[in-house]
């Protein structure tokens, strides 16, 4: 028993550049027609052509070109001169001290009275101990330095 089938199908130029080439296992570099499917009770030649269905062809990924290696950042220099490298400290450094005058010295200490258990008796003690007298104004001022180091020892014990 002998079948033959007679159709007609139609194509446009692309459709057909397409399908040639496919045949002649050509590179195809014009993008093949969009794929179309039966539905339902449709045959093939009535809903389009339909593209063979080989394998499309591998992209291989392009790596990029590496990039170029970073450049060091420009610190500022606050003297002028060039730090060497690795000069860092791995701590910060400590706020630079209140300048040693009455009222900045007053705060400092009205500051340890506010967290200190024995409030004003560790003013005055602090005051004896490093400045020899009981009042602040009454202190020498060149024995202030003393009596703030002592102060912020005191504020670091009892404000933590």
């Amino acid at each position: 028993m002998s079948i033959s089938i007679n159709c007609s199908i139609d194509l446009t130029e692309e459709e057909l550049l397409f399908i040639l080439r496919r045949r002649a296992g050509q590179i195809i570099i014009v993008s093949p027609p969009e794929e179309t499917t039966a539905k339902g009770n449709e045959t093939p030649d009535s809903s389009g052509p339909v593209p063979p269905t080989e394998a499309e062809p591998e992209v291989v990924p392009v790596e990029p070109p590496p990039l170029p290696p970073k450049q060091q950042r420009n610190r500022a220099k606050s003297n002028g001169a060039e730090a060497p490298v690795n000069s860092t400290p791995l701590a910060p450094s400590p706020p630079p001290p209140e300048p040693l005058d009455e009222p900045a010295m007053r705060s400092l200490l009205s500051k340890v009275g506010a967290v200190h258990p024995l409030k004003v008796k560790a003013i005055t003690d602090l005051l004896e101990a490093h400045g020899g007298h009981r009042r602040l104004s009454e202190c020498d001022p060149s024995t202030w330095p003393a009596i703030a180091e002592a102060a912020l020892v005191a504020l670091k014990e009892h404000s933590a």
